[in-house]
């Protein structure tokens, strides 16, 4: 890490920053945020019992059933422990941007549905591809992060704009985010898995808009998630780019520029407040919260340094209620340019998961991919 950005006990003053090239909204909503690759998926695939089954699902027709909510319709093999999943839900139209609804689940090596394993789940960024959830397994290389640790992992797609929540005006079409996967994909991972079902064994973790997701769905469900990891997230939604981020995913599906918190025409500033994690920090207080974040590539454009200040701010705002958290910021290293890319949250992610495994006294059965130490440094940390 940059010796002027490796320190601890607070975060840097944050002033005004101007992006060119593209707005922050314009640059998340279109997907050249989301840092991912583009798959290769097409819209439609058929049921492969084996795929299902290969993984741990012991009875693969089973899920083809309406189960809380959901019922698979798809299924295809991405390797011996990862499948992906098309599923159907009444809590989202299948109209809404963003392709099929889909689920990508990974099972340790030597799966055991006679044990019990804790579950990680990750959130994607925003997405112009089929199938959202292939974002963290291609780009993200999910299966590779996990690969030697004794846990699941289950990639939920946020649709392209859905934003993580159950949008408030919902004539044109369902979004109802929140409900499908805290509601609905939650209790069904459980009731069809062999996982540890309390709050302590749960992470969730996401990058850009998924970073978002991820603070929010642990503020606002503290009893499903014990960790709560944000690469590059928008935390802070109170900048005029901000909301102009949220107006342009709503007029994108619906025509209307304040659909997601507010009536279609107006968000009121109690609507912005009840859904901005800064305001609404204070209740990760029983949560571990990691955050990451980069300088920035220099490049025209970039977001990343906007996203850092989000970040930042954050960081400071969980410090002042004493919510304990670890705060990692990183340049140019390896790979990893400081921008807005999978190049630096995969490293940011081999540490957020080290870092919650040894908290569970897990143990790898195969080393972790190498990382620069820059990603282990801690710039900044709460209260122990």
């Amino acid at each position: 890490m940059n010796q002027d950005t490796a320190r601890r006990g607070g975060t840097r003053s944050l002033g005004p920053r101007v992006l060119t090239g593209c707005t922050l909204g314009a640059l998340l909503l279109t997907g050249c945020g989301s840092g991912g690759t583009d798959p290769a998926a097409s819209s439609t695939i058929s049921f492969d019992a084996d795929a299902a089954k290969q993984v741990g699902f012991q009875d693969p027709q089973e899920l083809r059933k309406e189960s809380n909510g959901i019922t698979v319709t798809g299924a295809r093999a991405l390797s011996q422990r990862a499948v992906d999943l098309t599923v159907s839900t009444d809590a989202v139209s299948p109209e809404a941007p963003g392709g099929r609804n889909s689920l990508v689940v990974i099972t340790p090596e030597g799966y055991d549905p006679a044990k019990t394993y804790p579950v990680v789940y990750m959130l994607p960024g925003s997405s112009s591809t089929d199938a959202p959830a292939l974002q963290w397994y291609e780009g993200g290389q999910a299966e590779q992060l996990t690969a030697g640790m004794p846990v699941i992992t289950v990639i939920m797609s946020g649709g392209k704009v859905g934003w993580y929540t159950d949008w408030a005006e919902q004539d044109t079409l369902e979004q109802n985010w929140k409900t499908f996967h805290l509601d609905q994909v939650v209790p069904w991972v459980d009731s069809h898995l062999a996982t540890q079902k309390d709050r302590g064994h749960r992470a969730i973790m996401g990058n850009s808009m998924g970073g978002y997701g991820a603070v929010r769905y642990a503020e606002e469900r503290p009893d499903l998630f014990g960790e709560a990891v944000s690469f590059s997230g928008l935390l802070d939604v109170s900048s005029p780019e901000a909301k102009q981020n949220f107006e342009q995913a709503s007029n994108e599906s619906t025509g209307e520029p304040d659909a997601i918190f507010g009536n279609g025409t107006t968000t009121t500033d109690a609507q912005w407040l009840a859904n901005d994690p800064l305001t609404q920090s204070g209740d990760l207080e029983d949560v571990t919260v990691q955050l990451f974040a980069g300088s920035g590539n220099g490049q025209n454009g970039d977001i990343e340094p906007a996203l850092r200040d989000s970040t930042a701010s954050f960081a400071s705002e969980l410090g002042s209620k004493g919510v304990d958290y670890q705060y990692t910021e990183y340049g140019k290293e390896g790979t990893c340019d400081g921008g807005h890319t999978f190049e630096c949250w995969k490293p940011a992610a081999v540490v957020a998961l080290g870092r919650w495994a040894d908290r569970l006294g897990l143990k790898r059965t195969t080393s972790a991919p190498a990382v620069d130490p820059a990603f282990e440094a801690v710039t900044s940390e709460g209260t122990s």
